[in-house]
């Protein structure tokens, strides 16, 4: 799941390394056990994974009056969608080096008796791509993985999740190995086991359930393994590129199994400010860097409150829905010494229904504001790069999120002559999501509510999401209809002592397994 965050350092050399070298490429019915142990932490001596073993039985026989949900929901095995979920933490996947659990991936599909296309996509091409989504690490390759189930006909269904997890941070602060996936009090501990590899092991056990039950189908199971999802999504759109669609998706990114039919975006940037140095203790000879940047700090807040006027309908439960964030600031190269430069970094919202473009033009518009108010920044404007992240409400175009942000610049240097006259510099790139919203009365999405209030009496919840996903390309890129729905909370995403209930997992798994069933049998 992509949240609030900014460029971060990459793992340490030993863990690029291990993971480098996990998995050899999938070729014939390689020995599982033997290919996981070679997965496993060097720090967890003697540790052994467990093997989820998905075999093939002969298909059940028709049962007259049977629902399809019912035949479904027998051939589930809860047990392996948990030990696969185990498995998977535990081969160590830091955004930009996926290949080793990508081959587990592609390994458990075909044990499960699903068709595997397991393809690399072209990166140098994809990067060319002029929608190509960005991304934030620097990448070689994609390995992607599609499970296929069924053949082409008047449904078709694609249950996506992202295997790609964000660095672990300091490891003295966990409790136990990032990479241990080991069950305690009822959680399933580890990065990645929110975000979101219980997600897709919920829907890898759910395609394996249909293939077991030996319901007939009216059309195809997709499942998708995708990469590179926290950084921009080249996974997802890589599989757009090579023709998947469907009528409609399933994203099982944590929800806490709420439905969510709208997202916002998030576009990331740059900020750069000029100063001038002079020795501390003639500090008003020199112009300080950090004393401007609060002057353009303060006019894109007022940008985050214009953003926020008229949340979407599903939004209303959030304090900010469409949040801008700076989340890291680097300046001054002494302590004696006025700072003559300042970098930061962060993320700004997409509203629902507006383009990422209009929010780039707002920001564009708001650092020109705040440079003509100061003479300063008039004559050295902030420079912007769009590379963090600022939230894209729903319904607004990420265009119209950019000009916001460089409007609320604008404006900021235009009440300071020092900023009037060196105006910040704002730079775009890496991720970047644009805002999505769907129709939730979809009958894939009414088969997702009835499942879901078949298990809990209930109907889900439905709600926004404030971060962007791969939801967005789904729709835009893929053609495809989709909605969030999965286990976890996304408080746990990208956590210190990540976890998921495993309660959560069981429930999820049966609700998108009953739901595919209900949508695809025939």
């Amino acid at each position: 799941m992509a949240l609030d965050r900014t460029a971060h350092p990459r793992q340490p050399a030993r863990d690029a390394a291990h993971a480098a070298s996990l998995l050899p490429a999938v070729a014939g019915r390689t020995d599982k056990r033997r290919l996981l142990e070679r997965c496993l932490q060097p720090d967890q001596p003697g540790q052994r994974a467990g093997i989820p073993r998905l075999s093939r039985p002969a298909p059940v026989p028709p049962v007259i009056g049977e629902r399809a949900e019912t035949r479904a929901l027998q051939a589930l095995d809860t047990d392996a969608c948990i030990k696969l979920a185990q498995d998977l933490v535990r081969v160590p996947s830091v955004t930009g080096n996926e290949r080793a659990v990508q081959d587990l991936v592609a390994l458990t599909l075909e044990e499960a008796g699903l068709g595997v296309d397991r393809f690399e996509a072209d990166v140098s091409r994809l990067k060319a791509h002029p929608r190509f989504p960005g991304m934030e690490v620097e990448r070689t390759e994609a390995v992607l993985v599609a499970g296929l189930l069924g053949q082409t006909g008047e449904r078709s269904l694609i249950l996506n999740g992202h295997v790609d997890v964000v660095p672990v941070g300091d490891r003295q602060a966990w409790h136990a190995s990032p990479w241990s996936a080991h069950i305690q009090a009822g959680r399933l501990y580890g990065r990645g086991a929110c975000d979101m590899k219980s997600g897709l092991a919920v829907g890898i056990s759910a395609a394996a359930a249909l293939k077991k039950s030996g319901l007939p189908l009216r059309g195809r199971l997709i499942v998708q393994s995708v990469v590179g999802e926290e950084d921009g999504g080249i996974g997802t759109f890589a599989m757009a590129d090579r023709g998947y669609r469907a009528d409609a998706a399933y994203v099982l990114e944590p929800t806490r199994l709420r439905l969510i039919p709208a997202q916002a975006g998030a576009l990331s940037f740059r900020l750069r400010i000029s100063g001038r140095s002079a020795h501390a203790s003639v500090r008003y000879e020199g112009v300080s860097a950090i004393e401007k940047f609060e002057l353009v700090e303060a006019r894109l807040r007022q940008l985050e409150r214009e953003l926020n006027q008229k949340p979407h309908a599903l939004f209303q439960d959030y304090p900010i829905a469409y949040a801008l964030n700076v989340g890291r600031l680097r300046s001054g190269s002494w302590s004696s010494t006025v700072p003559d430069e300042l970098e930061c970094e962060g993320r700004v919202g997409v509203p629902v229904g507006m383009a990422s473009a209009e929010v780039r033009r707002q920001f564009a518009a708001a650092l020109a504001d705040a440079a003509q108010r100061d003479g300063w920044l008039t004559e050295h404007p902030p420079q912007l790069e769009w590379y963090g992240r600022v939230g894209v409400p729903v319904g607004m175009a990420s265009a119209e999120v950019r000009r916001q942000f460089a409007a609320a610049l604008a404006d900021a240097a235009q009440r300071d002559g020092w900023l009037t006259e060196h105006p910040p510099q704002l730079e775009w790139y890496g991720g970047q999501f644009d805002a999505v919203e769907v129709d939730a009365d979809l009958p894939a999405f009414a088969a997702l509510r009835a499942a879901h209030a078949q298990e809990f009496d209930v109907p889900p919840e439905l709600v926004g999401a404030p971060y962007g996903s791969d939801m967005r390309l789904l729709v835009h890129e893929a053609e495809t209809p989709a909605i969030l729905y999965g286990p976890g909370d996304i408080r746990q995403a990208h956590a210190t002592d990540e976890w998921i209930a495993v309660d959560e997992i069981v429930q999820a798994a049966r609700v998108v397994t009953a739901a595919a069933a209900r949508y695809l049998a025939a």
